[in-house]
C-alpha cells in the first residue's frame, strides 16, 4: 500500500520509474533521482535547491522525515567527507561480536581458517557459505571457524569502502575469476566477480557455479558470462540515469576463456557448454562489452574465489578502495586494455 501510494505521488510530481529498476524514479531531464528501498528512500541531485523544492511538494501529500546527509542506510554506516563517501558496517559487526560474547577477542588478519577448509575439503574464500551448510548440526571445527571469522571482523570492523569522483574514461569495468573444481564433494567451481564504476566498487559476487565445469577454461568462461550479464544491466541503469555509458570492459586472466569469448569458437573441450553461457560471446560480437586478458597478479576478483594471504589481501584492499578510517587513499588510474 505504501509503495503504491508513494509511486503514484512521484508520478504526479513528474518522476517515472526507470526501465532498469522499478524502485528508481527519475525526472524528465534526469537531474533528480529518487530511490526506494523498503521504507527508506534516497533523493539525489546536483542542485540542493531542486531537492528542497521537490521535498516541499512531496510533503504536501506525504508526511516524511528526512536528513540532508543520512548517517545510516540499509545496515550501512555513511560518512560524508567533502568529495568522498565512506561506507562501513561497524555497528552491525559490533552487534554481532556482542551477540557471541567476543567484543574483547583478539583479531586475525585473514577471514579463512586453513585447518577448517582442509577438514571439509574446500578452499572457498567465502567461509560464510561453508558455515551456513552446517548451521543445523555444527561440529567443533565449524564453531572454531566461526570464531576465526568473527576475529577477522573484529580487526576490520572500522574499514571503509571509499567512494570518490574519478577522472577516468571507463565508466564500468568488470573483473571475473573462477576457482576450478573448488568443492571436493561435488567438484563445482566458484565464480567471483567485482564491478567498478569509475574505479569504485559497486557490485560483487562469490558463488558456487550451477554446473560442473570440465576444465579451468570452462569455469572461467562461465564466470565471465555471469559477470557480463550484470555489466549489461548496469549499463541500462547508467542510461536511465542520463549517463550514456561507453563500452564496458570485462577483465579475465584465462587466455582460453578470453579467446572463446572473442572468437565465439567453442572447441572439442568446451562445445558442450550450455547455451546460456554463450551470452558473453554475443555481447562481444555486438561490441556491447570489450574483453581484455590480465595477469593473475592483477586479478582483483581473486579474493572472491579463494583464500588469500595477508600481503595479497592488503593489495586487494587498496585496489578496492577499502581503507582504515582517517587513512590516505591513493588511487592509481588503471591503464590495462
Amino acid at each position: 500500500m505504501w509503495k503504491a501510494k508513494l509511486t503514484a505521488t512521484l508520478n504526479n510530481l513528474g518522476l517515472a520509474s526507470a526501465q532498469s529498476d522499478k524502485s528508481l524514479f527519475v525526472n524528465s531531464d534526469k537531474t533528480l533521482l529518487f530511490h526506494i528501498h523498503v521504507d527508506d528512500e534516497f533523493i539525489i541531485s546536483k542542485s540542493e535547491n531542486a531537492i528542497i523544492v521537490f521535498l516541499d511538494k512531496l510533503n504536501n501529500t506525504l508526511k516524511l522525515t528526512y536528513k540532508k546527509r543520512p548517517t545510516q542506510h540499509s545496515g550501512y554506516n555513511l560518512k560524508w567527507c567533502n568529495s568522498e563517501l565512506k561506507i562501513n558496517q561497524t555497528d552491525l559487526i559490533v552487534k554481532l561480536l556482542r551477540q557471541f560474547g567476543m567484543e574483547e577477542c583478539k583479531s586475525v588478519k585473514t577471514p579463512c581458517n586453513g585447518n577448517f577448509l582442509n577438514e571439509i575439503g574446500c578452499k572457498s574464500s567465502n567461509d560464510v557459505i561453508e558455515l551456513s551448510k552446517h548451521s543445523t548440526k555444527p561440529s567443533q571445527s565449524h564453531w572454531n571457524a566461526l570464531k576465526h571469522l568473527l576475529r577477522y571482523l573484529k580487526g576490520t570492523k572500522d574499514k571503509c569502502l571509499v567512494y570518490r569522483q574519478q577522472l577516468i574514461k571507463e565508466a564500468l569495468t568488470g573483473w571475473a575469476d573462477a576457482d576450478y573444481a573448488n568443492d571436493s564433494k561435488d567438484r563445482k567451481s566458484i565464480t567471483g566477480y567485482v564491478i567498478l564504476a569509475f574505479s569504485n566498487p559497486i557490485c560483487w559476487l562469490s558463488k558456487k557455479q550451477l554446473v560442473v565445469a570440465q576444465s579451468t577454461t570452462e569455469a572461467e568462461y562461465i564466470a565471465m558470462n555471469i559477470c557480463s550479464k550484470q555489466l549489461r544491466w548496469l549499463t541500462f541503469v547508467f542510461n536511465d540515469l542520463g549517463h550514456v555509458s561507453p563500452q564496458p570492459t570485462l577483465f579475465n586472466d584465462n587466455s582460453g576463456a578470453v579467446t572463446i569469448s572473442k572468437q565465439a569458437s567453442l572447441n572439442a573441450n568446451t562445445k558442450h557448454a550450455e547455451v546460456r553461457y554463450q551470452y558473453v560471446c554475443d555481447c562481444v560480437m555486438k561490441k556491447l562489452i570489450k574483453v581484455v586478458q590480465v595477469s593473475t597478479n592483477d586479478m582483483i576478483a581473486d579474493v572472491l574465489t579463494r583464500p588469500l594471504g595477508v600481503v595479497k589481501l592488503q593489495e586487494v584492499y587498496k585496489q578496492l578502495h577499502l581503507k582504515d578510517p582517517g587513512g590516505v587513499l591513493i588511487v592509481e588510474e588503471n591503464h590495462l586494455g
